[in-house]
C-alpha cells in the first residue's frame, strides 16, 4: 500500500525543483497534493504528470505576501476541512555584493524565504488534522556556509534554520516540524546563480560538493 494514502499534502514552490519534486514523489506514493506556486502553466504541466490528477488540487500565488498568504489558505479551506502534512519549499535567490546591497534586497529575500514558511505554517496549524501532522521546511548550506555575494541569501536560509527552532518547540508535540538544508541541488534557481559565476568559480563550488550537485528528487 502507498504510504501516504489518504494524506492531504501542501506543497509551496510546487512548480519547480525541490518542491516539484516532493510534490511528484508524493502523489505517486497515494498522498493528494493540494500545490502552491507562482506559475499556473507550471503548476498545471507538473500536475499533469501525477497519478489521479484529479484528485489533485493547485493554486497560484505569490507567497512572499501577507495578504496573499491568507487569501490561498481561504481558497484551501473551501475545498479542504483538513491538511497531514505541509512542505515549504517556496523561496528566492539573489547574488549581490555587499558594495551593492540595499535595504530593499534584505527585505525581498526575507520576505522570499523566511516570511512564507513562518506564515504559511501559522496558517497550516489552524488545519492541521489531531494525527501526527507535520511540517517541513527548505532552508540551504548556504546558512552554515559562507560565499561571496550570498549574504542576503545566507542570512534568510540561516533565519529559517534558527526560527525553525523555536517554532518545533512551540508547536509540540501538536505538530513535528523539522527543517532540511541541502547544499546545491540542480534546479533553474541555482542553475540562474551559477551562470553568473565565471568557471573557476562554478568549479569551485562543484568541488565543494563530494558527491557532485544533488537532484531535487535527492532531497
Amino acid at each position: 500500500m502507498p504510504r501516504f494514502n489518504d494524506r492531504i499534502v501542501l506543497v509551496t514552490g510546487a512548480s519547480s525543483g525541490i518542491g516539484k519534486a516532493s510534490a511528484a514523489l508524493l502523489a505517486r506514493e497515494g498522498a493528494q497534493i493540494v500545490a502552491v506556486g507562482r506559475d499556473e502553466q507550471k503548476l498545471k504541466t507538473a500536475a499533469a504528470e501525477w497519478p489521479n490528477p484529479e484528485m489533485h488540487a493547485h493554486f497560484v500565488a505569490d507567497l512572499s505576501s501577507e495578504e496573499n498568504i491568507a487569501t490561498v489558505f481561504a481558497d484551501i479551506r473551501k475545498r479542504f476541512d483538513a491538511l497531514d502534512i505541509g512542505i515549504f519549499a517556496a523561496g528566492r535567490h539573489l547574488l549581490r555584493p555587499l558594495a551593492m546591497t540595499k535595504a530593499q534586497h534584505i527585505d525581498e529575500l526575507l520576505r522570499g524565504n523566511l516570511l512564507p514558511s513562518l506564515l504559511c505554517t501559522k496558517e497550516f496549524a489552524k488545519l492541521a488534522r489531531r494525527d501526527a501532522p507535520s511540517v517541513v521546511w527548505v532552508s540551504s548550506a548556504a546558512a552554515q556556509i559562507g560565499n561571496a555575494g550570498e549574504a542576503l541569501y545566507s542570512a534568510a536560509k540561516g533565519a529559517l534554520v534558527s526560527a525553525c527552532r523555536s517554532i518545533a518547540t512551540e508547536l509540540a508535540p501538536k505538530i513535528r516540524v523539522n527543517c532540511v538544508a541541502p547544499g546545491v541541488v540542480e534546479t533553474p534557481m541555482s542553475q540562474a546563480w551559477l551562470s553568473r559565476l565565471t568557471e573557476e568559480q562554478r568549479q569551485a563550488v562543484k568541488a565543494r560538493h563530494l558527491l557532485g550537485f544533488g537532484k531535487s528528487e535527492d532531497v
